[in-house]
């Protein structure tokens, strides 16, 4: 099983973490144009997109997305790509970046989102799963780098409050950045 596969739902506060997730994704997109990719395996975010927007996704699956160039498995044109939560489990998130540019035709979009870092890492910890949580300078910076132009960005808080010190400082900051762009 590949990192990218869909993580079991280990509790009821993680189910609604991703569902609280999913919605803030969902309410960001705005249309959406077909072919559309969506990397990785298919999941729940991937069929809530399907049945919103009435788009048929096709997926990356199970493809090691570090190792394999994705031209060489999904050669497009794509018309949209999405990366929902998938970079920040990557070890190497521009080469497929640089892919996705090759890939898309002309006018595409890209429209991903990341967890974003959190500027007291040092309190809330990184997760586990996670190789990279991004800072909204080097992800703008790492966009940029492969070749897209920012077009819509958002920061969001899909944080719940609950009772203590670190869910009352983590409401307090966004933890999810959403962000569409085309290519250069």
């Amino acid at each position: 099983m590949s990192i990218q596969s869909e993580v079991p739902v280990a509790s009821e506060a993680y189910e609604r973490a991703a569902r609280r997730r999913f919605r803030a994704t969902l309410d960001n997109v705005g249309t959406l144009a077909e072919p559309l990719l969506d990397l990785g395996p298919p999941n729940a975010l991937a069929r809530s997109l399907s049945q919103r927007f009435h788009v048929h996704p096709q997926h990356t699956d199970m493809h090691d997305l570090d190792r394999e160039p994705l031209p060489s498995f999904c050669p497009g044109p794509w018309a949209t790509i999405t990366a929902f939560e998938i970079l920040e489990h990557l070890m190497n998130p521009l080469f497929v970046l640089d892919g996705c540019r090759e890939v898309l035709q002309p006018g595409g979009a890209l429209i991903l989102t990341v967890p974003r870092r959190h500027p007291w890492e040092w309190l809330f910890g990184k997760s586990t799963e996670h190789f990279h949580e991004f800072a909204a300078d080097e992800l703008r910076w790492l966009l940029d780098k492969a070749g897209f132009e920012i077009v819509r960005w958002r920061e969001v808080n899909t944080s719940e409050l609950g009772p203590g010190v670190r869910p009352l400082l983590r409401r307090l900051f966004r933890n999810l950045i959403f962000v569409a762009c085309r290519r250069h």
